[in-house]
């Protein structure tokens, strides 16, 4: 398709939570398409944000990230994703019968998002310890400050019986241990804005 007069594809996919674009274009075009992209978009208060904004935004929405949610130590089922695998499917696929066999054995671990009661001090990033009742019962995989909730967020593999809504842990950060409380689902955000009339 055509954009500002430039060749791109675009995907209706974002990794913020939010509906958005990702366009794909010839390199020798960014900084031009860029420049019209903001024109375009100046009446709205368009303007840039960086890596950790993004990290943000996916982790209150509780979008997985490859590399921290979704790595090879974890298989779907672990990560929530249980959903988007189909093992009985009639189209052979690579993994098919793992797939099978992981889907009826029960989880060792389950993904869920913490909120960290640091009082803003420190935030988690992911690969910190959690404890519960003086052992190590996890890890985190990713963790920021969310501007949404007021808090610090993480997401974090715990034992299935830790996981349940309110279950309370403690995450390790520089030495200290933070209390922790499991939330639903994973989305922090929609939770967080429920009562947020919009003007």
């Amino acid at each position: 398709m055509k954009l500002a007069g430039f060749d791109v594809q675009a995907t209706r996919i974002s990794y913020t939570g939010e509906l958005g674009w990702e366009i794909h274009h010839d390199r020798k075009d960014t900084g031009a398409l860029y420049q019209k992209i903001l024109e375009a978009g100046a009446e709205f208060g368009i303007g840039d944000y960086g890596a950790f904004a993004t990290n943000s935004l996916r982790l209150e929405k509780g979008f997985r990230g490859w590399g921290s949610e979704m790595n090879l130590d974890k298989n779907p089922y672990e990560a929530g994703l249980g959903p988007f695998v189909k093992p009985n499917k009639k189209t052979k696929f690579v993994g098919q019968e793992a797939c099978k066999e992981m889907s009826s054995n029960e989880q060792k671990c389950k993904l869920v998002t913490l909120t960290v009661d640091t009082h803003g001090f420190i935030d988690p990033e992911g690969n910190e310890t959690v404890w519960f009742d003086n052992q190590i019962v996890g890890n985190t995989t990713s963790g920021a400050w969310s501007y949404n909730a007021k808090t610090s967020i993480c997401m974090a593999f715990l034992p299935p019986h830790l996981t349940e809504l309110g279950s309370s842990v403690y995450v390790e950060l520089l030495g200290m241990r933070y209390k922790s409380h499991c939330g639903e689902r994973s989305n922090v955000r929609d939770r967080s804005c429920q009562n947020q009339k919009l003007s």
